[in-house]
């Protein structure tokens, strides 16, 4: 099976290579879908933004499932926990996205660290009530991912 290669061209000169790119990434199929990018810095751009706009949809669900009418008492209280932490992660990647942009690397690998701690803290609202099934799994699951390739792919700029 030959290996797919996504090269970007400027001046007839191959730049960026995705594939490779994301090899580094925890899910380098996740990661490629973000093509096309001309650099790592574009396409960690990219992997923010879009974990970014995944964090604010599942903020969004998670507030209206809360607000269902027939939640239960149980499940209301952990899809709060989690409408507050994808929130939490929302704004921890646009922080991140500024720091990308200033090239303030410590700062962004802090606010990406700051976001991946944040995903996790909604599986464990339900994690904490045994039986209790989240109804937000795969948003969150999709989230962490997304976050996780963006620290990766952030872990290999340089300073």
């Amino acid at each position: 099976m030959t290996e797919a290669r996504v090269l970007r061209r400027v001046n007839d000169r191959s730049l960026f290579d995705v594939t490779s790119a994301c090899k580094k990434a925890s899910y380098p199929d996740l990661c490629k879908s973000l093509a096309p990018s001309a650099s790592v810095g574009s396409l960690t751009c990219a992997s923010i933004d879009v974990a970014t706009s995944k964090a604010k949809e599942a903020a969004a669900i998670s507030a209206k499932l809360m607000n269902a009418p027939g939640t239960e008492k149980l499940v209301k209280s952990s899809l709060c926990v989690c409408r507050d932490t994808f929130s939490s992660t929302a704004d921890s990647l646009q922080l991140a996205a500024k720091n990308l942009k200033d090239a303030a690397h410590n700062d962004l690998m802090q606010n990406l660290s700051a976001a991946m701690s944040f995903t996790g803290s909604c599986a464990d609202a339900f994690q904490d009530w045994p039986g209790l099934v989240s109804p937000v799994a795969d948003v969150s699951d999709h989230l962490t991912k997304l976050v996780s390739n963006s620290l990766d792919l952030a872990s290999t700029l340089k300073n």
